[in-house]
């Protein structure tokens, strides 16, 4: 019986239905209407807008990097849209393959590894969601003071310079309120693909942690039924055994190119604009600002360090634990089983020689050497500006 591991991304497809990237089982023509109108106007029009407003900004630095650090983020959430949008197959066959049952463990300590790896996919969305949600509730402050105070009302994302001043001054509420959902939009977009995302690299982990496992017990036999067999049976079985856990290891290997395949390019865009975002904010630290403002730039350039951080981690971590498999292996009783066997266990550790891995935009490793590589890039890019400044 499978242990329906999709059940953890339940909450995601809620959301993503919402959001108007996902149909689910419903793909008619009324949902399609509306993912056309919900995407074109929260998302490309947003966007296109955002764009059109840096050829009206003052001719001030602090402004513009003040738009360039959302313009940014805009950018990337642009690209996980475009993904969902574009493939939407793939990402079915991605779910299929969780669901199959080779994916499936068929021991107790398999099905522990893979409720373990659903467990903390819920609670890791849960607390990404918890602190975005509570980040994004200071959008409300500025519209309490406006209400309480009489404040001039200032816009959330960008000011709409190519508006007339007695334009935006009277849609200035509606104005507040399409910026205001729209980045609440993309923020559901960021965590519920992100977290996705992740979920899916725990799950490859899970699938090596099993596979581990298996390979410790290849040679295992069972007491009670093997006292009266030969010793030819029992290198048949583990032959058979062997087999099976070459196939999985293929599955898995399979499994990490469709997933590479379907975020390489959103990968590469996000890695990209979450480096230059790191850069921006360090260069508006050297200019003067309130220290309410420093605490947001501090905080908003951890956000983005973490966002690159977690997945360099995880992916390191399918690099370890897919090269430690040609280790697993003799730890089993191998010594003085038929030579069949040793010829598949030799081609099982030909074959992890080469770790799995994500590439971004076949680029990069998701690793942590590619994590201080990027982190080395955007210092250097801000020492450059600093001088140009100079």
């Amino acid at each position: 019986m499978g242990l329906h591991q999709i059940d953890c991304f339940k909450i995601h497809m809620k959301f993503w239905r919402f959001l108007a990237i996902w149909p689910g089982d419903d793909d008619s023509r009324s949902y399609n209407r509306y993912s056309k109108i919900f995407i074109s106007t929260f998302v490309f029009v947003y966007y296109v807008l955002f764009t059109i407003n840096f050829y009206f900004l003052p001719r001030r630095l602090d402004i513009f990097i003040d738009d360039m650090m959302f313009y940014f983020t805009d950018c990337s959430v642009v690209s996980k849209v475009l993904t969902f949008v574009l493939m939407r197959q793939k990402i079915v066959a991605i779910l299929d393959v969780l669901e199959s049952e080779i994916f499936q463990p068929d021991d107790d300590d398999g099905r522990a590894i893979i409720a373990q790896a659903k467990k903390f996919n819920k609670i890791y969305w849960k607390a990404v969601a918890f602190v975005s949600v509570l980040s994004n509730g200071t959008l409300l402050s500025p519209i309490i003071v406006h209400f309480i105070k009489g404040t001039e009302l200032s816009f959330p994302v960008c000011s709409y310079g190519f508006f007339s001043e007695s334009f935006r001054h009277m849609f200035v509420y509606p104005i507040y309120f399409y910026q205001s959902v729209g980045i609440t939009f993309h923020m559901l977009y960021n965590v519920n693909v992100d977290t996705f995302f992740l979920g899916l690299l725990v799950f490859i982990i899970a699938q090596l942690e099993v596979l581990d496992v298996k390979l410790r017990k290849v040679t295992n036999e069972n007491k009670l039924d093997d006292v009266d067999r030969n010793m030819t049976d029992k290198n048949k079985e583990a032959v058979m055994k062997i087999n099976q856990c070459i196939i999985h290891y293929d599955e898995v290997a399979r499994f990490c190119d469709l997933v590479e395949e379907v975020f390489s390019v959103t990968l590469f865009v996000q890695f990209g604009m979450a480096s230059c975002i790191i850069c921006v904010c360090l260069m508006r630290f050297t200019m003067p600002a309130p220290m309410d403002y420093f605490l947001f730039l501090g905080t908003y350039m951890c956000v983005m360090i973490l966002q690159i951080m977690v997945p360099c981690w995880y992916g390191t971590q399918i690099m370890h634990r897919s090269s430690l498999l040609a280790f697993s292996i003799y730890n089993c009783d191998w010594t003085p089983r038929s030579r069949q066997f040793k010829s598949n266990m030799r081609l099982f550790v030909e074959r992890t020689n080469k770790p799995l891995s994500i590439t971004g935009g076949k680029m990069f490793c998701l690793s942590l050497p590619a994590f201080t590589s990027i982190m080395n890039s955007a210092y250097s890019f801000f020492t450059l500006l600093q001088q140009m400044n100079d």
